[in-house]
């Protein structure tokens, strides 16, 4: 990239930056394959390839990821930050995860102040006064934006990085659509994801069974004894404990959803509330497990100890250990974890899902090494972008007019935060996400990587700091420090002494630090 290249470097030399990195691949470093095989499908939506043939056929993994302790920091953080990098050198692999799987041990009063100078008071409603909150049609600029914009907040600027790379692993695992739930997904995400992302197992599935969010979601709330619906039973045998190979029938199906009717919500309070009068009184079994018939009641909370004990067998359950012991695995290591992989997690489930000891089993040493390189989603490429460049981001002034590139930039890449269309969230597969190539460097060209804008809600980086002394080797050197913790592959680095091959100028530098972000080797980890 030579000093006449502006900003919207063309498509076409797009394509040839990211071949270039395909035909890298061979040289790549790493002690695993370099790039992951499809994931487990969590979606029946085909894969995204529409757009310029795949990701996947285009992008090599460059980069030459020798420390393990850096690839600790890439897995359990929402990317790459000085602060980081230096924090793991200083304390080691083991004290590191510690730490981060221990968050009330780290100090995050200065994320703390951001959410309550601009989220206390959402934070601090009950579900009818968030319902009550502005005018009928505003729900979306009084609700659905500032979620969204609370979440990439704190994946951004906390310091409690592993407790927000479990956050979104749960908030899919435990899906609500943010546009269809609004205020009631704030109620969701505080109340029953977030209290529970390093809780236990069993914790996450009881708050999901009484969140008035999910259960109105996925249509229980209509579900009583004079006409049931399927829908919730349904997806907390597939998606929340047991897995679609779990060994549920659909007479399990059945069974389930007449064991769960009264489960519901007080349509005054919008708070969860059994309703002995809609529950089905009548014989039913589910999974071998069986409820005789009874007398019906009309009050109290009769019936509910059915849906109860479902639960605790659920959570309890072989197929519920092995279904989250993979996805762990799969979120954080490989798309094709080994069968001792799977079991290693599994002895540390225990009785009730310990997350914090399965982690630790996921996230040793040994997995690690030998763990593909995965490509960031949208969100984590945004977040990680933000991060990495040390970005400031200007407040939002008007909800209704400002771009506020924390959580746009996401969605301009196809992950709208909160809005997947169906129950089981966004699918964490490599190829579902590598036909969208293209948004990404439209996206960082116009917001992601941006200087001198001042607009509300803009993010806006430093150039100088990493410009420092004016030379090429100044500022390769700041590159590789801050993007990739001094891991920069050498065919990245060809690449930026070409672009700055005339000297460093403001122009130039701000292209070879896009031209870095767009690199291969940045949209992995």
């Amino acid at each position: 990239m030579d000093s006449s290249t502006s900003a919207s470097t063309s498509t076409s030399s797009r394509r040839d930056w990211l071949r270039s990195g395909a035909a890298a691949i061979g040289a790549a470093a790493l002690a695993a394959p370099l790039l992951p095989d499809t994931l487990e499908a969590q979606s029946t939506r085909p894969p995204n390839t529409s757009r310029i043939g795949g990701l996947l056929n285009q992008l090599g993994q460059q980069a030459q990821w020798r420390s393990t302790e850096l690839r600790l920091v890439r897995r359990i953080t929402q990317g790459l930050t000085e602060a980081e990098v230096a924090r793991v050198r200083a304390l080691g692999y083991d004290a590191y995860l510690e730490e981060q799987l221990n968050p009330s041990r780290i100090d995050d009063s200065a994320m703390e102040a951001r959410v309550q100078a601009s989220y206390a008071r959402m934070l601090a409603l009950t579900p009818r006064q968030l319902s009550d909150t502005g005018p009928a049609g505003t729900h979306f600029f009084d609700h659905v934006r500032p979620r969204q914009s609370l979440t990439a907040e704190r994946a951004i600027f906390s310091r409690r990085q592993l407790q927000e790379r479990m956050f979104e692993f749960w908030s899919d695992h435990q899906h609500v659509l943010l546009n269809d739930q609004a205020f009631f997904a704030t109620i969701h995400h505080e109340r029953i994801i977030r209290p529970n992302v390093l809780g236990t197992v069993g914790d996450m599935v009881r708050a999901g069974m009484r969140s008035g969010s999910m259960l109105s979601y996925l249509d229980q709330v209509r579900s009583t004894r004079f006409g049931i619906n399927e829908n919730y039973a349904r997806e907390l045998l597939e998606l929340h404990t047991i897995g679609v190979d779990g060994g549920f029938t659909q007479e399990d199906v059945i069974g389930l959803t007449r064991v769960l009717t009264g489960w519901s919500i007080n349509f005054s309070t919008l708070e969860f509330e059994y309703k002995a009068g809609n529950h089905d009184f009548s014989a039913k079994s589910v999974l071998g497990l069986s409820f005789p018939a009874r007398a019906q009641a009309t009050a109290g909370n009769a019936g509910m100890d059915e849906g109860i004990a479902v639960g605790e067998m659920l959570i309890r359950h072989p197929s519920t250990k092995r279904y989250t012991a993979t996805k762990l695995l799969r979120w954080f290591v490989t798309p094709t974890p080994s069968e001792a992989q799977v079991q290693a997690v599994v002895a540390a489930y225990g009785t009730e899902g310990d997350v914090k000891a399965m982690l630790r089993v996921v996230l040793s040493r040994a997995n690690l090494t030998k763990a593909p390189a995965k490509l960031k989603r949208p969100f984590h490429y945004a977040v990680s972008t933000l991060r990495a460049t040390g970005a400031r981001v200007n407040p939002v002034v008007d909800v209704r007019r400002d771009y506020n590139t924390m959580s746009f930039s996401s969605a301009d890449m196809g992950h709208d935060i909160g809005n997947w269309g169906t129950p089981d969230g966004y699918p964490d597969r490599a190829d579902f996400w590598a036909g969208l190539i293209v948004d990404r460097w439209n996206v960082v060209n116009a917001h992601l990587v941006q200087v001198d804008n001042n607009s509300p809600g803009r993010a806006v980086i430093d150039l100088a700091s990493f410009v420092g002394n004016g030379t090429v080797d100044a500022f390769i050197g700041n590159v590789r420090r801050r993007l990739f913790a001094d891991e920069m592959s050498s065919e990245l680095e060809v690449e930026l002494r070409y672009a700055l091959r005339s000297g460093v100028t403001n122009t130039r530098a701000l292209n070879a630090l896009r031209l870095a972000v767009c690199a291969p080797e940045f949209h992995f980890y």
